[in-house]
């Protein structure tokens, strides 16, 4: 069975005292807007490991990853490209500035959102939903097969493993 080449982008949605981290692109077809800490999976690297990656490099903010929070899908040059948003627990919201590509940093809340020029409508739309209280996320559970290889997301987690 042949694979087919994909483009994959992540991006994690973290949230601290009803705020939400975001950042502002330095440069690029992005530059001077707004969206959450996002970028590229490496070769060799999972999507689990690229977000948490991507967050320490444009924020200087570590985290742990509490769930899945969308999937985006569409064709791209004829490939196809898939962004995965994970919500994300950070252990402080002290930020640093360290990388090129971001300008600014902030924390904002609901009502600040709306006056912010956003990378898409998809980012404004997650940064809204992360912050309205009614939040869901798709929850890793263990995996199905005794490899600790796959990362395993569903809503709701089996009480039994299927399977061992």
């Amino acid at each position: 069975m042949a694979g087919v080449v994909c483009d994959l982008g992540v991006a994690a949605r973290a949230i601290h005292n009803g705020k939400i981290l975001l950042v502002k692109e330095a440069r690029g077809s992005y530059q001077n807007l707004w969206g959450l800490p996002k970028g590229s999976v490496d070769e060799g690297e999972s999507p689990e490991s690229a977000v948490l990656r991507e967050l320490s490099e444009e924020t200087g903010v570590s985290g742990t990853i509490v769930g899945l929070s969308a999937v985006r899908s569409t064709l791209y040059k004829k490939k196809p490209a898939v962004f995965l948003c994970y919500d994300v627990t950070i252990d402080s919201d002290k930020t640093s500035l360290s990388s090129e590509e971001i300008d600014e940093i902030r924390w904002a809340d609901l009502s600040e959102l709306k006056d912010l020029d956003w990378v898409s409508q998809t980012m404004h739309n997650l940064a809204l939903d992360g912050l309205s209280g009614e939040r869901m996320s798709l929850k890793s559970s263990r995996p199905i097969t005794k490899s600790d290889a796959y990362h395993v997301y569903s809503v709701n987690r089996q009480s039994k493993n299927i399977g061992q």
